[in-house]
């Protein structure tokens, strides 16, 4: 092998040792469902354990976090906490940069406020809504009793963890929602609430 075939391999090699790694990014837009559920947890698992670094400035090794865009009108409870408590898990070694753009609604504002403290971003005109947890169970009376029954436990451990990941306590919680309405806020009025924390 001649000389300078041996530089051009080396130039590689290192070219390819001092590339920056790749960014790690995860989106939902539209509706939280199984499917683009699915496709969150293996996401959030793949990032998780191939836990590529980069340097810092100081030299120092440090994780690449997730980059999560959340532009959703809401959806499926169930999945919703599904994603939430991967994210629970997963945010304990990689950080997880939730960004919300356009609208985040209903059980989006979850998802949301459940990235690392500090790295939650919000789009300066992004609207935020949440509202009562929803139910639509037709069928025998008991089905409907049973129905309603679990649509208010489910609703309960949305709001404590709504409660846990912002600002907000459970009175201020239950006081949006009484009014069994669609309840709207800016960006500006989610940082305050610990939704967010940066409007960009």
């Amino acid at each position: 092998m001649s000389k300078t075939e041996e530089e051009e391999e080396e130039i590689v090699e290192f070219e390819e040792e001092s590339s920056p790694p790749e960014p790690k990014v995860l989106n939902i837009y539209g509706d939280i469902s199984e499917e683009n559920t699915q496709e969150l947890l293996g996401g959030l698992l793949h990032y998780h354990y191939a836990r590529e670094g980069a340097m810092g400035e100081d030299g120092e090794a440090y994780v690449l976090p997730i980059d999560f865009y959340i532009a959703t009108g809401g959806g499926n409870v169930a999945e919703m906490f599904a994603i939430y408590d991967m994210m629970r898990l997963v945010r304990e070694e990689t950080p997880i940069h939730t960004i919300g753009i356009g609208k985040v609604l209903s059980a989006g504002v979850l998802l949301l406020a459940a990235g690392t403290k500090g790295e939650r971003r919000i789009g300066k005109n992004c609207r935020v809504m949440f509202h009562r947890v929803l139910t639509g169970e037709s069928g025998s009376l008991h089905n409907i009793q049973a129905s309603v029954k679990e649509a208010e436990t489910v609703e309960h451990m949305m709001f404590e963890a709504l409660v846990e990941e912002t600002n907000l306590t459970m009175k201020q919680v239950k006081k949006i929602v009484s009014k069994n309405l669609d309840a709207y806020f800016s960006a500006e009025e989610a940082v305050k609430m610990g939704i967010a924390d940066i409007i960009v």
